[in-house]
Parts: C-alpha cells; structure tokens; sequence
C-alpha cells in the first residue's frame, strides 16, 4: 500500500485510528497484542495496515518494524536518529534481564509472561559479583525505570524497586539483544559487575553510592528502536542523538 494513494481511501474511523497509532510509534513506544482479556486494538490496526504505516512512516525517515512471532512492533529510524545513552548501571540490568528472559523461555510456554522480582534480580547480580552497596533501592529503582520508559521491562506505577515488587520482561528485548548474542552478553554481564575503581571502557564505578548513581560512569552508546550496542565505548563528542524509544 501507498501512502498518498492508499489514505484517502481510509473511512473516518480508520483515518483516526491511524493518526493514533502513528503517534504511540513515533512516540517510542511498542505495540504489542496485549493481554486475553484487555487485547490492544492498536495492533490489530497495525498489523492490518502495516504497509500503509510503513509507507506513511519512510516519509520521515523511519521504518516500520512488525515482528509477527515475537508479537510487538515499532517505529525504527534509518539512520538511527533515537539513540540514547544507558549508564553502566542501567546496561548491567539490560543485560541480566536478557539472560533470564533466554533461560525462562526455554522451559515456559510461549504465551507465558516473564517475570521476575526486585530481590531475585538484585540476588542475581550479587551472585554475578556485584556489590550490595551499589544495588540499594535508590539505585535500582531509577535504572529500572528508564528500562521500562523504552519498552525493555513493564513495572507497576509508583515502582519503587523493593524486594517483593515485580518486573515483567517484554519480548523487545529478545529483538534488541538476539539470542546470537547470549555468549557476548554473559561476558558484559561479568565485566559489568566486576568492574569498579579504575577508568576504561566500562566507565570509572568508584566506590560507594554517590558514584553508582552515574557521577563520572561511562555511559554505553545504545540505540532504542534500533540495535543495542551494549558495552560500547561512550564517544568524547558526548551523546550521538537525543532517545525518543
């Protein structure tokens, strides 16, 4: 279909409804189908018209990214224009949570939720050699957040990373970090959590909360909406784009 052929044809209705889709993606975020009893019909529309918004959206520069077997879709730029930033810290978790999203889908069923809560993932990343001190409520709960404001995690409103709380992990994040890269990501995860006290390519940690919370940390270069570059070297020019995932 065809953008400026193909709208016009569209009912009142349809026109509305696709400003509204239109919107939610280039506002960054994923659609999905939604749950059994609260079905989204946003992606219904989306899957329907997808080459109609695909045409609209190459207007702009963007794409239309549909994954019909993981179920999601967003808007993509071309040339990667909604880069953002992700402190050492806010990568560590991405990366964690990747690793239990793999392990979980290859013994639930496919339809099953993954979810995990605030003290398992904490326990994780202790076990993986991080410290205590730098995974407090006050640290986590931020990170967590920013992951959810792109679509990786879906957390309750008012999330404030206590033990009990829970995090869902969105199928995005197997689309953004492929299970090719699983082995790669093992190893960020172990150079994530150990690394602390010295400048590099992870970023300068330093000891104790202030420093964890991302005074002087190297921030990783990730693009949402696009490919992750987890543990990529922060640029001296600073920030590549502005993130609108």
């Amino acid at each position: 279909m065809d953008f400026i052929d193909d709208y016009p044809a569209l009912e009142t209705a349809q026109k509305d409804h696709f400003q509204v889709v239109i919107s939610r993606l280039l506002a960054g975020e994923v659609l999905t189908p939604g749950s059994p009893l609260k079905p989204d019909p946003d992606w219904r529309f989306a899957e329907r018209f997808r080459d109609l918004i695909d045409s609209y959206l190459r207007i702009g520069g963007w794409r239309f990214d549909i994954d019909l077997g993981l179920r999601l879709a967003r808007a993509v730029h071309e040339t990667g224009a909604q880069r953002v930033r992700f402190s050492k810290l806010e990568s560590l978790l991405l990366c964690s949570l990747r690793l239990y999203y793999h392990e979980q889908m290859r013994v639930s069923a496919e339809e099953e939720r993954c979810e995990i809560t605030t003290g398992a993932l904490r326990e994780r990343l202790v076990h993986a050699g991080k410290p205590a001190t730098h995974l407090s409520a006050r640290l986590l709960a931020p990170a967590l957040r920013r992951l959810a404001r792109h679509s990786l995690i879906q957390i309750a409103r008012g999330f404030e990373a206590r033990d009990e709380e829970t995090i869902a992990v969105s199928p995005l994040i197997e689309k953004v970090l492929p299970p090719d890269r699983i082995n790669e990501i093992e190893q960020r995860v172990k150079a994530y959590a150990a690394a602390r006290g010295s400048a590099g390519t992870l970023g300068s940690e330093g000891d104790g909360e202030n420093e964890a919370e991302g005074e002087g940390d190297s921030e990783p270069a990730v693009e949402a909406g696009s490919e992750f570059e987890i543990g990529s070297e922060a640029s001296s020019g600073g920030s590549r784009g502005k993130g609108t995932a």
